[in-house]
């Protein structure tokens, strides 16, 4: 997984073959320079339940560790969907952890799509 924020506040969370960097020590930084943003992420085609138990642990285990931070600076959570809808299950715990962390979470069907709602949860944030 990689962190690109070329488009900053618009963070994409890009999956990776070789993943060459922490994702989670990134995504710190972003939260420790006290700026608003929004998460994009793709839907991935992997199986997350082929995830070794200890990184999926890793993952929650960070996200608890930062849950204040998420509320106040990431304004929103977007899931590009692409051509395949999210599944039921996977969307409702989706909304959970979004829920949990204090974040809107959106469905979206491209990367333009994304941009779009972005900028104006963004743009709701600050007034």
């Amino acid at each position: 997984m990689q962190i690109d924020r070329s488009r900053f506040p618009l963070v994409f969370i890009r999956e990776t073959e070789n993943p060459d960097g922490d994702a989670a020590a990134e995504l710190a930084a972003i939260l420790a320079e006290g700026r608003q943003f929004v998460l994009i992420s793709e839907q991935h085609s992997h199986d997350e339940t082929h995830e070794p138990h200890e990184v999926r642990k890793a993952r929650a285990r960070f996200f608890k560790q930062n849950k204040g931070r998420f509320r106040e600076f990431c304004v929103a959570a977007i899931l590009i969907e692409g051509d395949v809808p999210t599944s039921m299950p996977f969307r409702l715990a989706a909304q959970g952890v979004a829920k949990a962390l204090g974040v809107d979470f959106h469905f979206v069907r491209d990367e333009e799509a994304a941009a779009a709602v972005g900028k104006n949860a963004l743009a709701r944030r600050k007034t």
